[in-house]
């Protein structure tokens, strides 16, 4: 006897997409609407999103709600909504590695400015 259950009785968890975030969320947006979004889609224990419907689970939010607490703390979206960076603006996904930090400061390091730029010294723990 199998101790999996059969293919078709498996219920696939339901993925967020961009119709599914707040409109507000996919378009460049101050505090104000991502506090008045994190406010609006609050789930008090489980049951559906008051403000879009999305089922919650216990410890679990809605993806409007995630978005917009992410953007607010400036996080990386979780694994789960991870696909939506490239909707929603400012968004990021993952931890940066050290390798993208250096090329980013590069970058900012080569653009031209009034003076000369003080030399970076090197993160803690940098080998390099």
């Amino acid at each position: 006897m199998s101790a999996r259950p059969a293919s078709e009785w498996a219920v696939r968890e339901r993925v967020a997409q961009p119709e599914d975030l707040d409109p507000r969320l996919l378009r460049p947006t101050g505090r104000t609407d991502r506090l008045q979004v994190v406010v609006e889609h609050y789930v008090v224990g489980a049951g559906r999103c008051p403000r879009c419907g999305w089922p919650v689970a216990r410890r679990e939010e809605c993806p409007s709600r995630q978005v917009a607490v992410c953007l607010l703390d400036n996080r990386p979206l979780p694994d789960r909504l991870a696909h939506l960076v490239d909707v929603v603006p400012g968004a990021r996904a993952g931890r940066d590695s050290a390798a993208d930090r250096h090329r980013e400061r590069a970058e900012l390091d080569a653009l031209p400015g009034l003076f000369a730029a003080p030399a970076r010294s090197p993160e803690r723990g940098d080998t390099s």
